[in-house]
């Protein structure tokens, strides 16, 4: 059975696609099978984080959601191209041609191809986690994959208008009914991490999983590869440890 996770955030730039694609590689670094969906349709990202070239990618989920092929088609194993030892992780990328991106949100899309295409792809690759990375804000898709999806990732930061679209988002979940991960992501330098926690805590009658400092070596790596892989050893990977222990006690994996 394979666990459904969406990733919003209110703003965007609040590191939600970094986050998505490093934990996804972290939980297949410890022998889990990984799925990554990019469903910013409006701004894709995930492709440059996975270093993926235009060559690289045949169809995205563009192409099977106007009906232009299937949705065997879509999913690209990225295991060898990652390097991973154990585990595996399979990538749908969304398209990041102007066209094809004014077809898709001119012309929408049916809730039910959504679903079929996660199933069909989680059954294909027999996927303990699909994560989906969702357009920032509240708009169709990201209330479908906040519907359809069994757990949700609310990232926030430390920001007066984030705070306030992350109260919104939190309350969204509560009306779906799914439960939810709170991340604090990029706490200033200088800023107890631990207070910010609290207080957001407090605000918002939610726990924080995690408080992620701001580290500039992920800045400089200006969103160009999956942080995690290049540097195993750092704290970013020890700060998201709490997330992952959160979605392996949901995913009830053996």
């Amino acid at each position: 059975m394979t666990l459904n996770i969406a990733v919003h955030s209110f703003k965007g730039g609040t590191g939600k696609s970094t986050i998505t694609a490093n934990l996804a590689v972290l939980l297949a670094l410890e022998g889990r099978r990984v799925g990554v969906l990019d469903l910013d349709l409006a701004g894709p990202g995930l492709h440059v984080l996975f270093e993926m070239t235009p060559d690289e990618i045949k169809h995205t989920l563009n192409d099977y959601l106007l009906g232009l092929c299937s949705s065997e088609d879509i999913a690209i194993d990225l295991t060898e191209k990652m390097n991973l030892k154990q585990g595996s992780l399979v990538f749908v990328p969304a398209s990041f041609k102007a066209e094809d991106i004014i077809k898709v949100l001119s012309k929408g899309y049916e809730i039910g191809m959504f679903r079929d295409a996660l199933a069909v792809i989680s059954r294909l690759h027999r996927l303990d986690y699909m994560i989906i990375d969702t357009h920032p804000g509240i708009e169709k898709s990201t209330l479908v994959s906040m519907g359809i999806c069994d757990m949700n990732i609310i990232i926030s930061r430390m920001d007066s208008q984030d705070i306030f679209g992350t109260g919104v988002m939190l309350e969204v979940t509560r009306v779906l009914e799914k439960p939810q991960i709170l991340i604090a992501n990029m706490i200033p330098p200088g800023v107890d991490k631990e207070k910010v926690r609290a207080r957001l805590e407090t605000l918002f009658n939610a726990k924080v999983i995690t408080a992620i400092p701001f580290y500039t070596e992920i800045l400089r790596a200006l969103s160009s590869e999956v942080f995690v892989l290049k540097n195993p050893n750092h704290d970013f990977s020890t700060a998201l440890r709490p997330a992952i222990e959160a979605l392996e006690v949901k995913a009830n994996l053996p």
